[in-house]
This record gives C-alpha cells, sequence and structure tokens, in this order.
C-alpha cells in the first residue's frame, strides 16, 4: 500500500510554504486570504494569496509515521474506537504547540498508557493528514493497540461494575467506583488494577446512555439534544455547521429555448457561531445523498478554483475548513451510511435533529428564509402565496438559467457576508475574520488548514454500494463494470468469515454511473472502474431506472444492456424533439445538461479510467451478449 500523501497545508506563524516553487516562511497572518511571508535565502518578505500557497518541499523536524491509505470499508467499528480514543488523548496538544508542551505529552501518556513518544507520533499523524483514520496505525507496529495486561476475571469485574455500580441513578463518584473495583479485586485474591487503568475503562464508555442511566433521560436529552437557542460549544468558527435544503422561490428557464422550467433545489451549509455561509449545492435533483455531500465538501474545500469556474474575479469568498460538529435534520438523505463513514475519518461529530423535534436548526432556517427573501427581486420570483403574488405571472417573466442562478447566489452571499448581521451585530466575514485571527482581547483560533485531497474527500462523499468481485467485474442496477485493477480482487474471501465472499465499496456519482470509484488497496488510492462495455453513453441513475422501466413495458430484459441504453437514448431524443413545448422535457433536457457538466468537473477533480479498454477480454457473462443486435439499436 501507498504512502499517505500530504493532506493537510497548515497556515500558521513560522510555517514553511512553497509559491511559485520558492521556499517560505510564515511571518504573520495579514488577512484571511493573505499571509506575510519571508523568502528562504533573500530574506525578503512578500504578501502572498493563500490560494496560491503549496506545502513545503521539505518536511519539517517532527515527522509523522508513515501512514498508508485504509478503504473504510474495512475499518472495524473497534478500531474507529480506538482511533477516536486516541484522538481524545491529543486534543489537549492539537490546541499547542507540540514542541512546547511536554507537561501536556506527559499527561497524555499516563492517561492513554503509552510512551510520551508515542503520544508525539499520535500528535503528528493527525496533523499531518487531520484524518481520523491516521490514528489507527499498522497492527504490530509502534502505536498499535496494547493488548489487555488484566486478566479476564479483573476484567469482568471491572464490566460489571461499571454496569451495576457506576451507572445508576444514585451516580457515584470516580473515586468511589475505582475503591469498589479494588475492593471486589481484594476480596477474590486477583491483582489490583491501576486506577488510571480504570479512569481509562469508564472515558472509553462515556456517551448518552451512561448519562440516561446516571442522570435520567431529561438530563442525556439535555446534554445531547440541546433545545433551541441554546448553542454549546459553538464559541468558535467551525465549531458547528447546520445544514438544509430548500427549494429556491424562484422560477428558471432552460439554456437553449430560455423557456421555464420550473424551481430549483438547494442545499447550504451555516456556521453557527459567525453566521457565515460556508458552502452550497445547486441542483434540479430533489435532495439526497449525492447534494448534502456535495455541500459538505464544498464547504469544506476552498473556493478559488471554484469561482474561477463560474468565471467570478469580482469578489472572493474566503470561508473553508473541516467543522467539529455537523448539525443536519433526520431526513432520509443525512441518515445514510456514507455521511456517518465519511464524517467519522473526517473526525467530524454528526448530529441528526430528531423528527419533528427542531431544536436548534434556527440559523440554517434563518439564513435559508434570507436567500428565499432576497429572490423575490429577482424575474420569475414565486413569492410565499397567492395574496404576495397577485396577479403576477412567475413563468412568463422568468428569465434566469441554472448557471445564472449560480452566479447570482454566489454574488448575493458576498453581499451577505459583507452585511451587518443583526444576530451578531457585525457582518459575518467580519466575525469570522475576528474568529480566526482574533482581537485585542481574545486570541483567534487560527487558520483551518486547507485540505489537499480533494479527490478523496469528493469520493468519500459520495454514495457507496458494496459489492463483491466477479469473473466479469462487478454487477450493478444490471449494469456491468470491469477494469484489470480488480483482477486480484476477484472471488476475494472475507478476511474474517470463512466460506464468505468479501464485498468491497464502490463509490458513484448518481449523476453519470458510467463510472464506479473502487479503493485500491494495493495501490492505496481510489480508482475509476467504467462500463465493461464500453461503448454505452453515461447517464444517470434516474435516467437508467426510467429506462428499466421502459424495458419492462416492452418486455425486454434488464441484462440486454444495449437494448436498454438505446431506449435512454431514444427517450433523449423525444425529449429533445418536445422541449420546445412541454415544461417537463426541458427540464429533463436540462437536468441532462447539467449532469454533463458535473462530468466535465469529474474529469478534473476525480480519477479517471486509465484504458478504456481492459488489457484482457474479461470472462463472458452468462445470457449476456454485448454485440447482440435488434432492431430498437437502428434508431
Amino acid at each position: 500500500m501507498s504512502k499517505q500523501e500530504h493532506t493537510l497545508l497548515w497556515i500558521t506563524e513560522g510555517a514553511m510554504i512553497t509559491n511559485n516553487g520558492r521556499d517560505y516562511i510564515i511571518v504573520s497572518l495579514a488577512d484571511i486570504n493573505l499571509v506575510l511571508a519571508k523568502e528562504v535565502g533573500s530574506n525578503e518578505k512578500v504578501l502572498l494569496k493563500i490560494g496560491d500557497l503549496a506545502p513545503p518541499k521539505k518536511i519539517g523536524e517532527l515527522k509523522a509515521p508513515q501512514v498508508t491509505a485504509k478503504d473504510l470499508a474495512v475499518v472495524s467499528e473497534e478500531d474507529w474506537a480506538i482511533a477516536e480514543e486516541r484522538r481524545r488523548h491529543i486534543e489537549p496538544l492539537l490546541r499547542n504547540d507540540y514542541q512546547k508542551s511536554n507537561a501536556l505529552a506527559e499527561q497524555a501518556a499516563v492517561a492513554a498508557g503509552v510512551s510520551r513518544a508515542t503520544i508525539y507520533r499520535w500528535l503528528a499523524a493527525f496533523r499531518e493528514t487531520g484524518l481520523l483514520s491516521s490514528l489507527i496505525l499498522n497492527p504490530g507496529g509502534k502505536g498499535g493497540k496494547r493488548p489487555s495486561r488484566l486478566s479476564p476475571e479483573v476484567e469482568a469485574i471491572i464490566a460489571d461494575c461499571i454496569e451495576n455500580f457506576h451507572d445508576t441513578d444514585q451516580s457515584p463518584s470516580t473515586a468511589a467506583t475505582i475503591a469498589e473495583i479494588r475492593r471486589r479485586c481484594s476480596n477474590a485474591n486477583l491483582i489490583l488494577p491501576a486506577a488510571n487503568t480504570i479512569r481509562n475503562r469508564l472515558e472509553q464508555t462515556m456517551g448518552r446512555e451512561r448519562v440516561a442511566k446516571r442522570k435520567g433521560l431529561a438530563a442525556a436529552h439535555d446534554q445531547f439534544d440541546p433545545i433551541k437557542g441554546k448553542i454549546p460549544d459553538a464559541d468558535w468558527p467551525l465549531a458547528m455547521v447546520q445544514i438544509d435544503h430548500t427549494e429556491l422561490p424562484v422560477i428558471i428557464v432552460d439554456d437553449i429555448y430560455r423557456k421555464s422550467i420550473k424551481r430549483v433545489w438547494v442545499t447550504l451549509a451555516i456556521d453557527v457561531n459567525t453566521r457565515v455561509c460556508l458552502g452550497m449545492h445547486l441542483s434540479l435533483d430533489a435532495p439526497s445523498a449525492i447534494s448534502a455531500g456535495m455541500c459538505i465538501a464544498h464547504a469544506i474545500l476552498p473556493k478559488e478554483k471554484w469561482l474561477a469556474r463560474l468565471n467570478i474575479t469580482s469578489t472572493d469568498w474566503p470561508c473553508w475548513g473541516t467543522m467539529s460538529v455537523l448539525h443536519m435534520d433526520n431526513a432520509r438523505e443525512f441518515r445514510g451510511n456514507m455521511l456517518s463513514v465519511a464524517c467519522k475519518e473526517y473526525d467530524i461529530d454528526l448530529h441528526l435533529r430528531p423528527v419533528k423535534k427542531p431544536r436548534y436548526g434556527a440559523h440554517i432556517e434563518r439564513l435559508m428564509g434570507t436567500v428565499s427573501e432576497g429572490l423575490k427581486t429577482v424575474k420569475g420570483a414565486t413569492f410565499s402565496g397567492p395574496e404576495e403574488k397577485g396577479e403576477y405571472d412567475a413563468e412568463g417573466n422568468a428569465c434566469m438559467t441554472f448557471s445564472e442562478l449560480e452566479r447570482w447566489l454566489v454574488l448575493f452571499f458576498a453581499a451577505y457576508h459583507r452585511k451587518r448581521h443583526s444576530g451578531i451585530g457585525m457582518p459575518p466575514l467580519a466575525k469570522w475574520k475576528e474568529g480566526l485571527l482574533g482581537t485585542k482581547g481574545k486570541p483567534g483560533r487560527g487558520l483551518p488548514a486547507r485540505r489537499l485531497d480533494e479527490e478523496k474527500m469528493r469520493i468519500d462523499f459520495m454514495p457507496f454500494i458494496e459489492r463483491t468481485v466477479q469473473n466479469y467485474g462487478v454487477l450493478i442496477d444490471d449494469v456491468h463494470y470491469y477494469h484489470d485493477v480488480l483482477r486480484p480482487w476477484i472471488n476475494a474471501e472475507h478476511p474474517e468469515f470463512k466460506g464468505h465472499r468479501r464485498k468491497f465499496r464502490f463509490h458513484r456519482d448518481p449523476r453519470d454511473i458510467s463510472t464506479l470509484y473502487f479503493f485500491d488497496e494495493i495501490a492505496g488510492r481510489y480508482c475509476a472502474i467504467p462500463y465493461r462495455d464500453t461503448s454505452l453513453p453515461p447517464v444517470s441513475i434516474w435516467e437508467l431506472r426510467d429506462g428499466h422501466r421502459r424495458a419492462d413495458e416492452r418486455g425486454i430484459p434488464h441484462e440486454n444492456e444495449k437494448a436498454v441504453f438505446a431506449l435512454i437514448n431514444e427517450q433523449r431524443k423525444i425529449e429533445a424533439d418536445a422541449a420546445a413545448k412541454t415544461k417537463s422535457a426541458r427540464r429533463a433536457q436540462q437536468r441532462r445538461a447539467l449532469h454533463a457538466e458535473a462530468r466535465k468537473v469529474t474529469v478534473e477533480n476525480l480519477p479517471t479510467v486509465s484504458h478504456q479498454s481492459p488489457s484482457g477480454l474479461p470472462p463472458a457473462v452468462r445470457g449476456y451478449d454485448p454485440d447482440a443486435v435488434i432492431p430498437l439499436d437502428d434508431e
């Protein structure tokens, strides 16, 4: 497996960076998008744009251990628990200069039961990547999970005492629990466990269930689901981010005929502390896991490339960084495994709001209301009801295309960020700058690290499907995929359950299912897996489902891929001919255009297929002949 590449660029005083091939040392943070740097060698001081900075050519004195890229699919819950425990132990050092925190490191080492050198290795590994999986070090190596030195009898006493003594409504103190465990061990003539060992066991099991047992359900509810208006631990930028969807109250037009195609969905992310809009995702498709994932990735990543692609040079959007807590409602698209796994990997605490109990979602609700209010001045606005709308013809006055609406939103947020917000008494961007760089009376949290692993992040936040690898490749939704990179994993056995085939995760973008993204453990990176029949056109999952429905009507089996895709092409032609007449056809045509545009961005940001045609012809699929021709193909 390959080594983990540099995934973070730290923008801190004293950090070494490069710009246009030259090495610099950051002297100070001049602004949220500028640094004052000193060139190595000449000592010349210059102002550099943060968006133009790159990682240093040389690694500093404190080197991180060799961390291998990991497939999140094979990380067990036990390994995640180990990583989370290590993350808790190094938390105090992450907020300090680790080269001057020997006392903190010693305390962490004692609490974790490891050496101080191990604590520094954990710290360096996490600072290098910002990924929780970096703390799952190689088994058997330094820093690996240490086997318990306690006897099974002592472990049993500790577990029983925690459950039946500590976790009760009497709420005994930690000291009392330690004394009780040691008393029981003494009575059983067993070696007494150390006090720190017992404390570690208690820390490992801290959570909502314990609070409910010791203090009641109401206390657990208040601690883990604070009521509206109480936002604990949101005192800094990126401490808590809220995300939600809304259908914008404006009708847009298609690119070709400039006729109405109904409304657009937007997914927004807001930083609770500063009210800055961290990210957005615009789509003609209804809210889904992909829109949630794309918005989160957009919020975390820098925005310079995105603004350049939109050809916006008049303003900037200097907001990025990984949030500590991500809060959203309990909608189906937010409850999938993809978000849970991805947030765990990027050390994001995911909070889902209970159904019909919107406790502290007011900030994102207000932001969406602000955007909707701003759109009332745009031609094609639908307003909030018949009384407000009057005789206004929203469809007849619609004039903005999808891309024009996206640009309008960027400029709207540029103005919103610089306008006084009544909730915080200052512009959101000023609050963001104050929280990062600090004031005379209050230090800032510092600029967040810029993620350099855009490819991995975008794929991690894509929906995934688990499948075994067969001789013919992979079959998903009756479509076959194959590439030579899959050969070593054909009929791979499950590592733990003999006689069972191992399932692998295949990520895909629902807007373009022509390519799967597979994490190859041998290469240590994601690889693109194309259609087995590379002559098939790229389609969205919605087009494929519609094609399957039409195939059922005509008695065509789904396994006949060429026939199904021919139906999709036929439907595209019908919609193109009808686009000038019907709104639904124009909407479908515009949706395909946006999916095609997303494919162009995919080529820039995600892995591409190294060889469209496999080097060796894969085995034939029983009952499937890709060369079979039916009359429909001639159309």
